[in-house]
């Protein structure tokens, strides 16, 4: 990769991190390129060298958090093992996704509603895509005897919500760890598929 490339993903990811953090704490409209720009102690021209709108940071930051969650459950549901196997597999990927990066992840359900236009049916297909991986993984299991479930479309949306929240109450050093919580996600994912013993 040419160095020039290689500079601006450096500063890309600094600012996406460091707007991340912003639109956190004070919202997306509470925050300007300028915050971000005074955030990381860096000018005005460091931030408008890579985004020229903040809407685009906003989308960048929730493209990979969705993209990311896409990977996780796409890669476990394309593991070795039983239709149960892999749907452990699933829920831990995705919860840890969603724990690892709490804070781009709680941006992205709070500030969706904000993205542009053109951008909402970028996210709108990944997420599409990953309640479909549940969804066919789901269903081999019904069709191999793993689970019992009435209504596929449903139980995958469920399965799915449910996970993506537990970034809203994780902490480090809470009362639960990361792995702790992963372990709750897959047992709960396991009895909304009705798995059999």
């Amino acid at each position: 990769m040419p160095m020039r490339e290689q500079l601006r993903n450096f500063k890309k990811e600094r600012i996406m991190q460091e707007a991340g953090r912003l639109f956190h704490a004070r919202g997306f409209g509470g925050t300007s390129l300028e915050a971000i720009a005074d955030s990381m102690g860096m000018t005005k021209p460091f931030v408008y060298g890579v985004y020229d709108r903040k809407s685009d940071i906003l989308f960048d930051i929730s493209l990979r958090v969705s993209t990311l969650s896409l990977e996780a459950v796409e890669a476990a549901s394309q593991a070795a093992g039983s239709p149960r196997d892999r749907l452990v597999r699933m829920a831990e990927g995705l919860a840890a996704v969603c724990m690892e990066h709490r804070v781009s992840v709680a941006v992205f359900f709070r500030e969706e509603g904000l993205l542009d236009p053109e951008h909402l049916v970028v996210i709108h297909e990944v997420k599409g895509r990953i309640d479909e991986v549940f969804a066919r993984l789901l269903e081999d299991g019904v069709g191999s005897g793993d689970f019992e479930i009435d209504d596929l479309r449903v139980a995958a949306l469920a399965i799915g919500g449910m996970i993506s929240w537990s970034y809203s109450w994780y902490r480090p050093g809470g009362r639960l760890s990361a792995q702790e919580i992963r372990a709750h996600m897959t047992g709960y994912a396991l009895r909304i598929a009705g798995a059999r013993e």
